[in-house]
C-alpha cells in the first residue's frame, strides 16, 4: 500500500494552512494551497511562506509535480506562481475557475485570466508516485472548489472546517450546492483524514489542522449526519450575513486569477 507524508505550513496573517504531500518510495510530491505574504498598507508582495515551501521541499529532495489549489481564493494572494518559478511545477486548478473569472471580470476589471497549466473535472485521477489523486468537485463556497483525496485522506479546502464550514455567500456559492458536496465527503469512511484549509487559533499551539469523517459527521456545529438541506441552508445563510467581506478580497482575485499584482503593489526584492 503506498504511504505517503503530509506535512502542514500555517500562515497566521489569514488563518490558511498549506500542505506538501510526498509519496515515501518515489519522493515525488505536490505543495497544495501556497500563500503568498501582502502588506495591505504597502501593497507590497512577499513570499517567505512560500519559501519555506520550497525550503522543505529542497531539504528532503522532493520531486515537485503539481501544484493544487483547492478553489480561487479570496482572503490571501496564492504563493503558487511563485513556486510555478521556482520549480516549473504545474498548477492545477478546477475547470470552473472560468466561471469565477467571468463573475469578476467586470466588478475588478480584470485582465486576461491566467492561463492555468490544468483545469481539472470531476472524478479526474491524477498520478501520485506509487498511488493517485482523486479530483471530486465540491463547490458551495465558490462554483470551483474542489477536494483531493490522496489515499484515506482529503484535502477538503474551504468546504468543511473543523466543526464548521465555508461560507457560501460568494458569486456563484450557494449553501444548497455546499450540503450536497458535504454529503460527498460524508459517505466517506468515517476513519478518512480531513485535513483543512483554514483555521483560526488564539495560539499556534491550539492550531487544528486536521480532522476526520467521523469527528465532523458527529460533532460539526453547521451540518452532521442528521442534518436535513433546509436546516443547513438556513443556518449558513443566516451566519454568512453577519459576515464581513474578507479584508483582501480585490487584490487577492485580482492576483489569483490573473497572475498579475493589484494597482499599486510591488513583488519586493526579498523573495526568501
Amino acid at each position: 500500500m503506498a504511504k505517503q507524508k503530509v506535512q502542514h505550513f500555517f500562515h497566521p496573517v489569514s488563518g490558511t494552512i498549506s500542505y506538501v504531500v510526498s509519496d515515501v518510495a518515489t519522493n515525488e510530491a505536490i505543495i497544495i494551497d501556497p500563500v503568498a505574504d501582502y502588506n495591505e498598507i504597502s501593497g507590497e508582495v512577499t513570499f517567505e511562506s512560500s519559501q519555506m515551501i520550497l525550503d522543505y521541499v529542497q531539504k528532503h529532495q522532493l520531486h515537485v509535480t503539481a501544484i493544487l489549489e483547492t478553489h480561487i481564493h479570496a482572503d490571501h494572494l496564492t504563493g503558487s506562481f511563485f513556486l510555478h518559478e521556482k520549480l516549473n511545477a504545474p498548477i492545477h486548478v478546477s475547470d470552473a475557475v472560468k466561471e469565477v473569472y467571468a463573475s469578476w471580470k467586470d466588478d475588478l476589471a480584470l485582465n486576461e485570466m491566467y492561463e492555468f497549466e490544468n483545469y481539472l473535472l470531476d472524478h479526474e485521477h491524477l498520478g501520485f508516485g506509487e498511488s493517485d489523486i482523486e479530483v471530486i468537485n465540491t463547490p458551495g463556497h465558490t462554483p470551483a472548489d474542489l477536494t483531493y483525496k490522496v489515499g484515506d485522506a482529503v484535502f477538503v479546502g474551504d468546504s468543511l472546517f473543523h466543526r464548521g464550514t465555508g461560507r457560501a455567500d460568494f458569486p456563484g456559492g450557494s449553501a444548497k450546492q455546499m450540503f450536497h458536496s458535504l454529503e460527498k465527503l460524508y459517505d466517506m469512511d468515517d476513519d478518512t483524514k480531513v485535513y483543512l484549509c483554514h483555521n483560526y487559533p488564539k495560539t499556534a499551539e491550539e492550531l487544528v489542522h486536521m480532522t476526520t469523517i467521523g469527528e465532523e459527521k458527529h460533532e460539526n456545529c453547521f451540518i452532521t449526519e442528521n442534518t436535513t438541506e433546509e436546516e443547513f441552508v438556513t443556518h449558513r445563510e443566516e451566519r454568512d450575513g453577519q459576515l464581513a467581506e474578507p479584508k483582501l478580497i480585490n487584490p487577492a482575485l485580482v492576483y489569483n486569477l490573473t497572475s498579475q499584482l493589484p494597482r499599486d503593489s510591488v513583488v519586493s526584492e526579498r523573495l526568501g
